[in-house]
């Protein structure tokens, strides 16, 4: 407690780590999802997938020679959550478009709705339950690889384990922990909350049910 102003400045970096890279990443993974044609899906699919396997702190450290960043700070951290999260959040999104029925969408193209209509206003609304899923679960493994980070230089949540480590101060890896494990049930609890702002017609069936 006598170091909680300390513990939270790095749980406010820890949170802009995180923010970042899934409001990008999620973005990128339903815009993908929703324009890449049957034909590109199975390479898609191989190609993200390959990168979801490979391990996030060679990815962090190979960024800088692939891209041109600086070596020590943010930037490359950044990059590599935002590329994570398309990887993974692709698969969810994809899968709850293709859960939007065939005839719903054929009935709204009959009553006269263009391409972006139809995405706006029933197969996005319609996909929402199934990216808000998927994107919990996202950001509970994001706010985990961003503890990473501390060993490239962001000074985040992650510095408590390398420097209680170091040190040999468990109390300083058990607040790291406890400060971590807040922040994914804050993410997770916030994005369910907008799951339910955003599709009120679920409420509204459940409290008939």
């Amino acid at each position: 407690m006598a170091n909680w102003p300390f513990v939270a400045e790095l749980s406010l970096t820890h949170l802009g780590i995180v923010i970042v890279p899934l409001v990008i990443g999620s973005v990128v993974a339903v815009a993908a999802a929703r324009t890449v044609s049957k034909r590109w899906i199975p390479l898609t699919t191989t190609a993200l997938g390959a990168v979801y396997a490979i391990p996030s702190l060679a990815l962090f450290v190979a960024l800088p020679a692939l891209i041109g960043t600086d070596f020590i700070g943010p930037t490359n951290v950044v990059i590599a959550l935002s590329v994570y999260v398309i990887a993974s959040m692709f698969f969810s999104a994809r899968d709850a478009f293709n859960q939007v029925p065939q005839s719903t969408k054929t009935t709204a193209t009959a009553l006269g709705m263009s391409p972006a209509q139809l995405f706006l206003h029933v197969e996005l609304p319609m996909a929402v339950p199934g990216i808000i899923t998927g994107l919990r679960v996202v950001s509970a493994s994001t706010v985990s690889m961003a503890s990473i980070g501390a060993i490239v230089g962001v000074r985040n949540l992650g510095y408590l384990f390398v420097d209680g480590f170091q040190r040999r101060i468990p109390e300083e890896i058990i607040t790291g922990i406890g400060a971590v494990f807040a922040i994914a049930l804050a993410f997770d609890f916030g994005l369910w909350l907008v799951g339910r702002v955003l599709t009120p017609w679920r409420a509204r069936g459940d409290a008939r049910v």
